[in-house]
């Protein structure tokens, strides 16, 4: 049996074949920060004869959604010498850790695609948007100071706990649920990366942002609001950058930017791109915990398509008094067939069932539809990590 999960000592043969198929420059911070990532992962690879063939990652984390914690494996690195390109080694590790994820009992798995095509194949569907918000210095909103609050500057290096607790607070769109491991990788990783926080009058965190700097531009990484005052507070911090750089772009998670509430809604040029897919790799679990809307759903049956074997079933779904009844009832006839994409749009907000249904990605009983529609979120998603 070909053996995929590697040991820990082939961390030197993973991290040349990343340099080599990314094209990266070696450096000790880069290796030190990969490394890192190496530790933390389960990390799969084929051998073509004594060199690695094709490699990747399978990182373990959690999310919130909407109040409910799931185990998530983020996917990332995958790759492939060129020697040994187009023999299908990326997509049996995919799949290899996609069964270990399973039996892990691990519900739902992220990653960033370098093609959509090709991990659709593998059952993962585009949910996460962002937003790329880009400003000239002359276009930058007038902001009032305020008599109330303060801001400090920090370098990243000394972002405290507080910080990681107001993400903690606002993070729970499916975003990831930050180990410590994971937050000292991210700060280790952008060690040039500044952080600014907002204090009310009674010293009280109620905002943060996290930028840098690359020639001309400011980079807006990360911004969190918990009052009015902290959003004008950060907003003025920002905009008393405008001496300094020509050009300010924030890639926000919320892919709905309220262009509204400037003076000048053309002042702002914005971008909303794909950002990463999901697949949900045990529907049994990602089901009977879901953070249902309504109270009360009579037996609806749905057919699910999908190569995972465990998924792709007829389901039996009902909802009393807010608990939810989900098993497998292959004898039964569906009131619905749909592909696990289509219902991971659906679970996880980014599109509704009754737009899935005018987009003929459902067919089936349009009023059974319409009921299980209101059964799931209807907020998008948003992550802002990345691996």
């Amino acid at each position: 049996m070909t053996k995929y999960l590697l040991d820990k000592d082939k961390f030197n043969e993973f991290y040349q074949l990343y340099l080599y198929s990314f094209n990266r420059e070696d450096s000790q911070h880069r290796k030190d920060v990969f490394k890192e990532r190496f530790d933390h992962s389960l990390v799969y690879g084929i051998m073509n004869g004594q060199k690695l063939g094709s490699g990747l990652f399978s990182i373990p984390f959690d999310v919130n959604f909407h109040g409910v914690d799931y185990k998530m494996n983020g996917i990332g690195d995958v790759m492939s010498a060129p020697e040994f390109g187009g023999r299908g080694g990326a997509g049996s590790l995919l799949n290899e850790a996609l069964s270990d994820m399973y039996h892990n009992h691990v519900t739902l798995s992220y990653l960033a695609p370098f093609s959509y095509g090709y991990y659709r194949q593998f059952g993962f569907e585009q949910v996460f948007d962002h937003a790329v918000i880009l400003m000239e210095n002359t276009n930058l909103p007038r902001i009032k100071n305020s008599e109330h609050g303060r801001v400090e500057r920090n370098a990243i290096k000394d972002l405290h706990d507080d910080i990681k607790l107001m993400y903690l607070s606002h993070n729970h769109r499916g975003g990831v649920v930050r180990a410590k491991w994971w937050w000292d990788h991210m700060i280790d990783k952008h060690a040039n990366y500044q952080v600014a926080t907002a204090y009310d009058d009674t010293d009280n965190l109620i905002g943060y942002l996290i930028y840098y700097n690359d020639g001309e531009t400011f980079y807006i990484h990360e911004w969190f609001n918990q009052t009015p005052l902290s959003r004008q507070l950060l907003g003025k911090f920002v905009t008393k950058h405008q001496s300094i750089f020509r050009k300010f772009v924030y890639e926000a998670p919320d892919p709905d930017f309220k262009a509204d509430i400037l003076e000048d809604p053309n002042s702002a040029e914005i971008v909303v791109k794909p950002y990463m897919m999901a697949r949900i790799v045990d529907l049994n679990d990602f089901m009977k915990r879901y953070p249902v809307q309504i109270s009360v759903l009579p037996k609806t049956y749905l057919k699910i398509t999908d190569d995972l074997d465990w998924n792709n079933h007829v389901w039996q779904l009902s909802i009393e008094n807010g608990i939810v009844n989900f098993e497998i009832a292959d004898e039964a006839t569906p009131d619905m067939e749909m592909t696990i994409q289509t219902l991971t749009k659906a679970m996880f907000g980014y599109r509704s069932l009754k737009s899935l249904w005018k987009y003929n990605r459902i067919t089936g009983n349009s009023e059974k539809v319409n009921l299980l529609n209101d059964v799931f979120v209807q907020e998008k998603p948003q992550l802002i990590d990345y691996f």
